[in-house]
């Protein structure tokens, strides 16, 4: 999903669709202008369905657009409202009445109203884009506070502000209005609009047909950090306070350090990528982790299955209490952790985070685990990771070749089988690269060397100029004292080389880096045949 992209989802609230569907007696407007939109009574009263998709779909531009349209006096489509007591729901034309009030808020999704919805805490990503957007705004067509401040001036004002200033007293937004009777009529509206202009996504139509499901409500406080609208909040209050803090532990444990910028000129990487609308990616996740049948976010179909209501809450708590285990599995300082560094594991040469490979090693190392051959696996943990660095680009070839759907995940994990069976056995790379070659299933990966032909401009891109850096610092990087793999910042721990109870110090000197996992059974590999800091035969 796209990252550079506003998010505007706290403007107009979001409620249940049928919080109250006693009829109106009031008229309801046929235009909306501007005066309904600042501070009043109207705008108090607009809602979005709880099930309808994020506010965060459009570019810096496109609000931009949007807003200059309206002052301007273009055609803009009509917004479509239903009445449902007290309450207006947007059913279509929720990004057009946002961008506005964002306009009116100055809050591109930073200022008083994101923050609040959000409980105080927007990624850097989020906090980026409001600024470009505001940037944009103000070169471009300027503040709302610009023209308030010349509202009862208008001779005053800049020459193109002035005809813009009539434009903003006299235009407005068309209403249509929505004839439903109840709820379901008026959800079935909804579908129906929404499928028009810009369709639904495969995974948000999944979300939005299992809203009330424990994968739809885990996934949701795990993109939110636990924040924002409470998909939860019809739970007893101590199950809504456990899902908010383990979606908020597991958002940290994925997206935290932040990435702030492109190229890459770090390994301080978070291990899931950009947390930024990463909806389809943790909805698979969680229906991974906890062995859910559904299509997952790279199918295109239009998969029906409805998931099944979580009425109390603890069915969502098991399940994030799963995703956590396969997390803490990942990354973090329990003594379950590898610490795998996600750098050599999940994201390409150019810096792009692959999702369906961070399910895959989590499945492979499941798998691990349960042959008890995780010790095993950290003896030759070295090797097995500087092939996948040498060969990056495999998995985008076993991925692009399988295509969508979770059809790649099985022969992924397949992949790194054959790579650390063969280690184990004591094959150097040109050997496992040839045996590669001579498997029905890896065969094509031959050609992985040709995948990222070095042509085209002669200025780098940002993605040659990440795989630069990432050639220059992995050599160079901390590693585990241990099994010599990696080290990752969120699983660092540090450990005496010679042990207290041995009449080791705390002097510098003793002080080793180790993953957690290496550092929990780090008697079991002193004792057992592994070298301290094993390389790579290559030939």
């Amino acid at each position: 999903m796209a990252t550079n992209v506003v998010n505007l989802d706290a403007l107009i609230p979001r409620d249940d669709f049928a919080v109250d569907e006693t009829p109106s007696k009031a008229t309801p407007p046929d235009r909306i202008n501007i005066a309904h939109l600042d501070g009043h009574f109207f705008v108090g009263d607009l809602r979005k369905p709880d099930f309808q998709r994020e506010t965060a779909h459009w570019t810096p531009a496109k609000v931009v657009d949007l807003i200059r349209s309206f002052l301007d006096a273009d055609l803009i489509p009509a917004v479509i409202l239903w009445r449902a007591g007290a309450s207006i729901f947007v059913i279509d034309g929720a990004h057009r009445l946002s961008a506005m009030l964002a306009w009116i808020l100055d809050d591109y999704g930073d200022r008083k109203k994101s923050l609040d919805y959000s409980g105080g805490y927007i990624t850097e990503e989020q906090r980026r884009v409001a600024e470009r957007t505001r940037d944009l705004v103000a070169k471009s067509i300027g503040s709302y506070a610009q023209y308030q401040a010349f509202k009862n001036n208008r001779a005053a004002a800049p020459e193109d502000m002035q005809k813009r200033l009539s434009n903003l007293a006299d235009n407005s937004f068309i209403a249509q209005w929505v004839t439903a009777t109840d709820a379901k009529s008026a959800e079935e509206s909804f579908f129906k609009i929404n499928q028009q202009g810009t369709p639904i996504e495969p995974t948000e139509r999944r979300l939005i047909r299992s809203r009330q499901s424990a994968s739809a409500i885990a996934s949701r406080s795990i993109t939110h950090a636990g924040s924002g609208h409470r998909y939860w909040q019809a739970f007893r209050g101590e199950v809504q306070s456990s899902i908010e803090t383990a979606g908020k532990e597991i958002y940290t444990a994925l997206y935290n350090p932040p990435i702030t910028s492109m190229p890459l000129t770090t390994l301080d990487v978070p291990v899931a990528g950009k947390g930024y609308n990463a909806l389809p990616f943790v909805f698979d996740l969680v229906n991974y982790a906890n062995n859910v049948r559904v299509a997952d976010s790279t199918s295109q179909k239009d998969d029906k299955t409805k998931l099944p209501t979580d009425s109390d809450g603890i069915l969502t708590l098991q399940y994030l209490k799963e995703v956590r285990k396969k997390v803490d599995r990942i990354t973090g300082d329990t003594p379950r952790s590898l610490g795998l560094h996600p750098v050599a594991y999940f994201y390409t040469r150019s810096g792009t985070f692959q999702p369906t490979v961070f399910i895959a090693v989590s499945g492979f190392v499941e798998d691990l685990q349960s042959k008890n051959k995780l010790m095993e696996f950290t003896k030759h943990r070295r090797e097995f990771e500087e092939f996948l660095i040498a060969h990056k680009e495999a998995t985008t070839l076993l991925i692009k070749q399988l295509g969508s759907g979770a059809r790649h995940i099985p022969r992924l994990r397949e992949y790194y089988i054959f790579i650390l069976t063969r280690i184990i056995a004591g094959e150097n790379r040109p050997g496992i690269e040839q045996g590669l070659a001579a498997d029905k299933n890896f065969a094509f990966l031959a050609k992985a060397a040709d995948f990222t032909p070095d042509v085209g401009d002669v200025s780098f891109t940002r993605g040659r100029k990440t795989a630069a850096f990432f050639a220059a610092a992995l050599p160079n990087s901390a590693r585990c004292h241990l099994c010599g793999a990696l080290v990752h910042k969120n699983s660092v721990q540090f450990d005496h080389d010679v042990d207290r109870k041995a009449g080791g110090s705390g002097a510098l000197a003793n002080a080793m880096v180790a993953h957690p996992y290496c550092n929990s059974i780090k008697d079991h590999l002193i004792h057992s045949s592994m070298p301290r800091n094993p390389g790579m035969v290559n030939a």
